[in-house]
């Protein structure tokens, strides 16, 4: 779509920005892709930002005061409708025609990843590899930017599946934080097949004991901790990035020497691991299991932010940062059962933002009596 620069005193409620904004202090206040409503103008003004690049739709006529560029993305219809305001955020996710377009493509990339990652333990990894690409960028192609693809992922967390949907959802998670890191083609295809293939040994686990609901005896323990060398020993024969190998062995080890199964430390393990330890991590404590309801990503960054000796420190703070901002104005629900609204990100306590309720403004940073317990 085509895109222009409105001076934020002409904003009206309705249109979509297509840039993030940032105070003159680099917090963030709203992110690209955010439908405005005259609380989001009357923020931007308090914040003194002059202008703000938006879309323009596709009938109207521009009148040349503006530059404007060109856009390939489409801007979802029921962010655009007059009934906006009776949708929670991810509400009017779901019913976009761009999550309808990313679900397909990813509920038959779990499918066909089934067949692909079994291929792997027993072919040549040559032209399955190339396929397992093909569908993970298929996906990718589905969103905007890697904070579209965030929401998207977030909306999808219906799927209960601990071997494929997760390893799926691994290799996107890493796929976006190359993005932000700015890797290469070459490098971040590398990336993608880290995360897709780094739970393959658990191929090696009977199922039933993978998707154990209740608490696993020591011995089934002992044979989840086994998985990293199982996975090592299926793909080191294989024609493969020596990444992809250590991936496989290393995403349980920790920055501190308390992981498994070697009690690798610091700068022992590859980058690239480190990047799938944060991915994995991640994915399964927001992600839905048949035992627990997905956890909300600002407890999760908070258990990040407690527990940040365990990751290489760059990796995470750029994650942590970088995620948190995929929910500046979402609705949440506070643990004092207020609804509210993230206003505001505190660069220096990622977890815990600025929240407004129809009652009172929190600043959870100093406020911790209160927490974010839910995104709605």
């Amino acid at each position: 779509m085509k895109t222009k620069k409105v001076l934020t005193a002409n904003l009206k409620p309705g249109m979509v920005s297509a840039d993030a904004a940032y105070t003159f202090t680099n917090h963030l206040v709203i992110q690209s892709n955010t439908t405005l409503t005259q609380e989001i103008i009357d923020k931007l003004k308090y914040y003194a930002i002059k202008s703000v690049r938006v879309y323009l739709p596709e009938k109207e006529p521009d009148n040349g005061t503006a530059a404007e560029t060109t856009e390939t993305t489409e801007t979802p219809k029921t962010e655009q409708s007059s009934h906006e305001n009776s949708f929670t955020y991810y509400d009017r996710i779901r019913q976009s025609e761009s999550f309808a377009a990313f679900k397909d493509s990813f509920t038959k990339s779990v499918t066909n990843f089934k067949e692909q990652l079994n291929d792997i333990v027993l072919k040549d990894s040559g032209e399955v590899v190339d396929d397992m690409l093909h569908e993970v960028e298929s996906i990718v192609s589905k969103t905007r930017n890697a904070l579209h693809l965030l929401d998207m992922m977030q909306c999808l967390r219906g799927f209960d599946d601990i071997t494929y949907a997760h390893s799926l959802n691994v290799s996107l998670i890493c796929n976006m934080i190359g993005s932000w890191l700015g890797l290469p083609t070459k490098e971040m295809r590398t990336l993608i097949l880290c995360g897709l293939l780094h739970d393959i040994g658990k191929l090696k686990i009977p199922h039933d004991i993978i998707a154990k609901p209740g608490k696993l005896t020591e011995e089934e323990f002992s044979m989840i901790r086994s998985h990293p060398k199982l996975g090592y020993d299926i793909l080191r024969p294989k024609s493969l990035d020596n990444r992809i190998k250590l991936a496989a062995l290393q995403h349980h080890e920790r920055y501190d020497g308390s992981g498994y199964p070697k009690r690798l430390t610091g700068f022992e393990l590859s980058d690239f691991s480190s990047i799938v330890a944060i991915a994995d991590v991640y994915d399964a404590m927001t992600s839905n299991r048949s035992y627990r309801k997905g956890i909300c990503p600002f407890t999760v960054i908070a258990t990040f932010e407690q527990e940040k000796n365990l990751y290489d420190p760059s990796l995470l703070y750029l994650f942590m940062r970088r995620t948190i901002e995929a929910y500046i104005n979402t609705e949440v629900l506070l643990s004092n059962g207020e609804h509210g609204k993230v206003v505001l990100l505190n660069q220096n306590f990622l977890s815990r933002p600025v929240v407004i309720t129809d009652t009172a403004t929190y600043d959870l940073s100093r406020d911790f009596s209160v927490n974010i317990t839910e995104l709605i």
